[in-house]
């Protein structure tokens, strides 16, 4: 049989007071934890609110490149590899060059930002199917721009040669380098 005296009791007496004094501290602890990330949430909430400046510009440009961006890509996807050009370049780009040119000459105030945006987008759209086209041809070829990998049409250092098509970006690039070269070589200036 256990015999409980003054002693043993007071022992509990004593250990339930620190016990409730810790869990005091603890909620004390927690109401101060909670209290602070309260805090930081609504700061946070302040520092992230929808301003006129700052964040609120940034969302919105974020959006509209990454808008104009899906657009020129669905429409890439859409035509399929060809595409619908324009004097050789896609659509995509002359709508980013034309909405870049509103958004620097003639769009007034926020309409002119919006237009860069989006102009932004639509030219990344555009490089971003560049890169890939380039990117493939190199896979291809072995070679990112020009060497024995290159198109027939480009091969010929004699003369003009006859292209059937469209131009692809990757030509143009090979033109300019052989138009360089050529400069280089009887002394002439290039830029």
């Amino acid at each position: 049989m256990v015999e409980i005296n003054r002693e043993h009791v007071e022992h509990l007496v004593r250990q339930n007071r620190t016990l409730a004094e810790r869990v005091e501290a603890l909620r004390e602890r927690l109401t101060a934890a909670a209290s602070a990330t309260k805090s930081a949430v609504a700061t946070a909430g302040r520092q992230l609110a929808l301003t006129p400046t700052g964040h609120r510009e940034h969302l919105i440009r974020t959006l509209e490149v990454n808008g104009a961006a899906f657009l020129g890509g669905l429409g890439q996807g859409k035509v399929g590899e060809e595409g619908t050009h324009f004097l050789g370049m896609p659509l995509e780009a002359w709508l980013g060059f034309a909405l870049e040119a509103v958004g620097y000459f003639g769009g007034p105030g926020q309409l002119g930002e919006h237009a860069i945006n989006l102009g932004d987008g639509f030219l990344a759209s555009y490089t971003s199917g560049l890169g890939f086209h380039v990117g493939a041809n190199w896979k291809k070829t072995g070679h990112l721009l020009g060497g024995k990998g290159q198109h027939p049409a480009l091969a010929a250092s004699n003369g003009a040669t006859a292209v059937k098509g469209e131009i692809s970006p990757h030509q143009i690039a090979q033109i300019v380098a052989r138009v360089r070269g050529a400069a280089a070589m009887h002394g002439a200036p290039h830029g």
